[in-house]
């Protein structure tokens, strides 16, 4: 009966240092009085809750970044939408937040608008408000310089203007940023001279001047000195139409932006041609045209210095060889 009185005393003794303990430990914890934090977003208008995304820097605090909640109400993102959000940060281990109030916090790309902390203070839940999506701007697609001096490209959700340069051999002309609200430009009056020509683009959003998309490259055009010409005098032909391909149960076909398409003839799109009916569908297979024969694959496009699918062999203009 000693024996076992000694050994309960011992574990009583235990358990008492164990509690006098903690009390110790909770005061060592480091108190974290301020956080610092970066946020990026890339929110864009008509996506579902969930696509977005959304980047949160700490710094290099004392502390982590957990996960965000959205606060706003319905499914998806909508142009009107004011984003805000609620970060979890995570205290590093013997660290605990201590953050009471907005001067404790700084951010960067988000304003604040309520601390509070959870689970003894090691967890620190920060309700914060993104810039408006009405503020936000897209990014090109594709930017198209034609061989007759015409720049194009398409429209991009909340911009309002697209800021753009002319580069001539690799060096940018005139000094300064050309600029328009449209979604083409006619550079027949700088694209005067032969040589190699290049334009460089982004989009300004019309709410925030200061918030640009990325800057786009287009493709490359190899000017002679013939060609120049004929653009600098006018005689180069107006900005091509652009279009869009559409389908039914019949087939496909490429309509144009002044709602036509094309009927009965070749037609070059993206570099590849295609040839359409007299009721505007694009052909496959073989295609006699001017006493000419010629094959387009499934996909429509005109086939050239290759072996048709039935042994027949085309040249380098897509036209067969051996009858």
């Amino acid at each position: 009966m000693k024996h076992r009185k000694k050994l309960a005393a011992a574990a009583m003794t235990v358990l008492m240092a164990a509690l006098m303990a903690m009390p110790a430990m909770a005061a060592s914890r480091k108190k974290i009085s301020s956080v610092n934090l970066e946020i990026e977003a890339d929110i864009q208008p008509d996506t579902r809750y969930g696509e977005e995304t959304i980047e949160v820097d700490t710094k290099g605090g004392k502390y982590s970044f957990d996960y965000y909640e959205i606060e706003n109400t319905g499914f998806e993102w909508t142009r009107e939408d004011i984003p805000q959000i609620v970060i979890y940060l995570r205290a590093d281990e013997g660290y605990y937040f201590s953050v009471s109030k907005a001067s404790s916090v700084k951010l960067s790309g988000a304003t604040y608008i309520k601390a509070s902390k959870q689970d003894s203070s090691e967890i620190l839940k920060l309700t914060v408000k993104l810039p408006p999506l009405a503020e936000s701007v897209g990014d090109l697609t594709e930017v198209v310089l034609t061989d007759n001096g015409y720049g194009m490209w398409d429209a991009v959700p909340g911009a309002a203007t697209y800021e753009f340069r002319l580069y001539r051999n690799g060096e940018g002309i005139g000094v300064t940023m050309l600029s328009t609200t449209g979604t083409d430009y006619n550079f027949k009056d700088i694209m005067d001279r032969p040589g190699s020509y290049q334009i460089k683009i982004r989009p300004v959003n019309g709410l925030n001047v200061s918030n640009k998309g990325e800057w786009m490259e287009s493709n490359i055009v190899n000017l002679s000195k013939e060609q120049a010409a004929a653009i600098r005098n006018g005689e180069a032909g107006s900005r091509p139409l652009r279009g869009a391909w559409k389908s039914n149960a019949q087939g496909s076909w490429y309509e144009l932006e002044d709602g036509s398409y094309p009927m009965n003839q070749w037609m070059e799109l993206e570099g590849q041609w295609y040839f359409f009916d007299e009721n505007g569908y694009m052909k496959t297979g073989w295609i006699e045209w001017n006493g000419k024969k010629y094959y387009c694959n499934k996909a429509g496009v005109m086939q050239k210095n290759t072996t048709t699918p039935d042994g027949y062999i085309l040249d380098e203009n897509g036209t067969l060889k051996n009858d």
